[in-house]
């Protein structure tokens, strides 16, 4: 790509100010001057319509958000009628997070906010709150759930665990809850230990969502990491971890109290799920040791787990449980093309009258009456904007709810393909390619979007982002690297210790891949990500600057060892998170971290660079994009660094961050 007068050349020679024409030209060139005109980038920003919907218990209201000249709002609707019984208005202040309901008559609406506790940009100073809200469809004020108790006001969040028609008027909620008998003092020289002298332990509370206000029901431990609670509200068991001996144990309550059934060691964990049919066993998901991810038997006598349900390619990603019994119903299945596995007949029968009426789409069923006569389904693809409908089954109406993306109604949008390529090593990568539409696919200008996470994955349904820029002409490879979840443990766990290493030649492999096979033109490469997708944006830029005509980080990592310190000047030496990546990235003292790091290599750096932060982002503190702009200015290196308001500018899909993109940096 580098070749003597080749577009990126000639544009690199322009100086470190590069002017934002020549960076258009980078990457767009002839290839979409034939383009039909593109939908407008609002038509991809999820504001226009709506981002929650939730049907209630009994399947006669429903509650759906909505963004309104005068705010954020949530309206609570008739099924069948368009007059809404009651509009609740969300506080500026507040990001809406979900809605759920409690019972028939009461909608629980979690919000989050983010507050600074002190002065100046330090990672300690800013913070996300969660709360619920509970609110009656026959009016008064809303309430906030048990974190209005001036007790809990510092603590950041509480998590509803169990909220149905056999809870009428209560829900089951976990916090941190302090406790005075739990928190010791330090003995001479001897300091104690943080976590488990702090005084504060995971705790149950039973919450009456009138008043706001609960009862203790059961109190964990400071190693709790999870609860199993049963529909009725009965705590049924809980997990713990202790990160320093990587040790994971299952207790089980009974009439003697609290006692293990499963202990295993090492750096895997399951999640708590439900209860089998006959209540004699817990299901769980997760590894146990094996290859992949299944769900499991784990027998309350205390018996060997047995695994319940596998996939013979895929991972169990999830299990689907019975809002009234607690007990499983069915799997989400995770692989490339994630799908839902039912094993009660009357819900399989059901998807497969879903799956007929929308052919040639991903159908998944979201929300389900207590009955199971009425449902809300997702509807859509990789290549069609989802659209919410709500089924009735005893009428055989599917009626359409809203659309995620109503300004794409007709539009032409890309096709989008599943695809594998081999690593350097020979490992096979899985990925998605989205292609412009009415373009052949050859040497098409390319954007690589490696996700965020590192641990997690992309969906397997509409992404805007690939489609906006597949509108405009751009190629848009999407790769599940090493340590991306959903593909197998081997897959996972080899993304331990190789950040900017086996998984950034990941991404650069599946460059490699388009462009020896004719999809991508090698001189009009972009990366383009969020969060550890925007470090491997960062480190592509600054360790394969020949791969690259620009880069985008959102909210991305630029110094490992300064983020492994955030992480202990927030939680302290003992904290869940911080022992998760210092196994994940490695410790702070490991050479290897600074070495990786991109805002310590940024002389490298030969594409112009595009910094963008969210201001109120606590994952990744808006100082790792601040020091990768300093070190991109000390070195003269073409870059600019735009603060946005909020937390998540890539995921909000807000229409002017997708017109930044191309002012010039497309």
């Amino acid at each position: 790509m580098d070749q003597p007068g080749s577009r990126s050349r000639r544009c690199r020679r322009a100086g470190p100010f590069v002017p934002l024409a020549c960076l258009a030209a980078v990457l767009s060139g002839p290839c979409g001057a034939a383009q039909a005109e593109p939908p407008p980038a609002e038509a991809f920003s999820e504001t226009p319509s709506f981002s929650f919907v939730a049907l209630s218990p009994d399947g006669r209201t429903l509650a759906v958000d909505r963004v309104t000249g005068g705010g954020h709002k949530v309206l609570l609707f008739a099924v069948g009628s368009s007059e809404p019984l009651r509009v609740l208005s969300v506080d500026p202040a507040d990001t809406l997070r979900g809605l759920r309901w409690a019972d028939a008559r009461t909608v629980l609406v979690e919000v989050s906010a983010t507050v600074r506790l002190g002065v100046g940009p330090s990672a300690r100073s800013t913070w996300e709150y969660s709360r619920t809200m509970a609110a009656s469809l026959d009016g008064g004020p809303s309430r906030m759930l048990l974190m209005d108790d001036p007790e809990r006001r510092y603590v950041t969040g509480a998590q509803v665990l169990a909220a149905s028609s056999r809870l009428p008027g209560r829900v089951i909620m976990e916090t941190w809850d302090y406790t005075a008998t739990q928190q010791r003092g330090s003995i001479g020289t001897r300091l104690s230990d943080e976590r488990r002298d702090s005084g504060w332990v995971s705790t149950l509370f039973d919450v009456d969502t009138a008043t706001g206000k609960g009862r203790v029901l059961e109190r964990g431990t400071p190693y709790t990491i999870e609860w199993l609670v049963d529909p009725d509200g009965t705590p049924r068991a809980r997990a713990e971890w202790l990160a320093e001996r990587k040790e994971y144990t299952v207790l089980a309550r009974d009439a003697r109290g609290w006692r293990p059934v499963h202990q295993q060691t090492g750096p895997d964990s399951m999640g708590l799920a439900g209860t089998t049919a006959d209540g004699k066993a817990l299901v769980v998901v997760g590894e146990n040791g094996t290859d992949r991810s299944r769900a499991w038997s784990l027998p309350l006598d205390g018996g060997p787990p047995s695994v319940l349900f596998e996939d013979a390619t895929a991972e169990v990603a999830a299990v689907l449980v019975d809002r009234l019994t607690g007990q499983a119903v069915g799997f989400e299945i995770g692989g490339l093309e994630p799908r839902q596995h039912w094993i009660d007949p009357r819900r399989a029968q059901q998807q497969r009258v879903l799956e007929k009426a929308f052919p040639g789409r991903q159908v998944t069923v979201t929300q389900r009456s207590d009955d199971g006569g009425r449902v809300v389904v997702l509807v859509g693809s990789r290549a069609h904007p989802p659209v919410h409908y709500l089924v009735d089954f005893a009428t055989g109406r599917a009626d359409t709810l809203g659309e995620a993306y109503p300004g794409l109604a007709g539009a032409a949008l890309g096709e989008s393909r599943s695809l594998t390529y081999l690593a350097r090593d020979g490992a096979s990568i899985p990925a998605y390619l989205t292609l412009p539409p009415g373009r052949p696919a050859r040497d098409l200008p390319l954007v690589v979007m490696p996700h965020g996470g590192p641990e997690s994955r992309d969906p397997a349904g509409f992404d805007g982002w690939a489609q906006f820029l597949a509108t405009r002409g751009y190629a848009v490879l999407q790769p599940q690297f090493r340590g991306s979840t959903g593909f197998g443990r081997a897959h996972r766990l080899a993304g331990y210790g190789e950040w900017g290493g086996r998984m950034q030649d990941d991404v650069s492999d599946g460059v490699r891949h388009l462009v020896a096979t004719g999809v991508a033109d090698p001189a009009r490469v972009c990366i383009v990500g969020a969060s550890y997708g925007g470090y491997a944006a960062l480190a592509g830029a600054a360790f394969t600057p020949e791969l690259y005509a620009c880069a985008v980080s959102v909210n991305g990592v630029s110094d490992l060892p300064a983020m492994i310190g955030d992480e202990r000047r927030r939680g302290g030496d003992q904290s869940d998170a911080l022992s998760y990546w210092k196994e994940h990235i490695g410790p702070a003292t490991d050479p290897r971290l600074a070495q990786r790091s991109p805002a310590r290599a940024a002389a490298a750096v030969r594409a112009p660079v595009l910094l963008l932060h969210g201001a109120d982002d606590t994952v990744v503190t808006p100082s790792q994009s601040q020091l990768m702009a300093k070190a991109l200015k000390e070195a003269g290196k073409p870059h600019r660094y735009v603060s946005l308001p909020g937390e998540e500018p890539l995921y909000g899909f807000d229409a002017d961050v997708l017109r930044l993109f191309f002012s010039g940096w497309f």
